[in-house]
């Protein structure tokens, strides 16, 4: 995607799902419902969460760098590393788990309201379906099979989000001009930092 990736929102949301959830979690869960929750805060006031890009992979749509941080394949000398690390164990088998949860302070209450939603949504459809992969692709038809592309994953644009949760046209052309605007806006404010 297009906005600047914030590593201590990506925690926060992390931690609050992995608590939720008993504080041991599948990377595949995790990535599910976070992918959910973004998607959900691009449909309802079109800006993201934590600002991680977004991919198809073979199993569904996940954000790219948490799924970076939860497999290991961030550097551990890497600050967004660093600090994941200090909320979750390195993954064993398929799962982390909750070290010391992060701050909340980060998450505005309609951002823990989406990830609440999505606890819920996905809780439900692996109990109703179990495998939930195949249901997801349906669900999220912004999901590209990066298979028949020869590639591992395929990233997914604003407008390939958009289009799936907005109807009107002129409205995603709108929003993802917003997005843009606002992603530049932060960008710079970093920099500057």
């Amino acid at each position: 995607m297009d906005f600047p990736f914030d590593i201590d929102k990506a925690a926060a949301a992390a931690g609050y799902v992995t608590k939720r959830v008993g504080g041991k979690i599948s990377g595949f869960l995790l990535l599910k419902i976070l992918y959910g929750a973004e998607r959900s805060a691009l449909a309802k006031w079109q800006r993201p969460i934590t600002g991680d890009s977004f991919v198809s992979m073979k199993k569904g749509p996940v954000l790219s760098r948490t799924h970076d941080l939860i497999k290991g394949n961030v550097l551990s000398t890497n600050s967004d590393m660093q600090k994941w690390s200090k909320h979750f164990s390195p993954r064993i088998g398929h799962n982390i788990e909750l070290r010391e949860p992060a701050s909340l302070e980060c998450l505005s209450p309609r951002e823990i309201e989406v990830l609440e939603e999505s606890v819920k949504e996905i809780s439900a459809l692996i109990k109703a379906k179990g495998l939930i992969a195949d249901v997801l692709h349906e669900k999220w038809p912004e999901w590209k099979n990066p298979a028949e592309f020869g590639k591992a994953a395929i990233p997914l644009t604003v407008e390939d989000v958009l289009s799936e949760v907005l109807e009107d046209e002129t409205e995603v052309e709108r929003a993802a001009l917003e997005i843009r605007s606002v992603a530049s806006a932060k960008a710079a404010l970093q920099v500057s930092r």
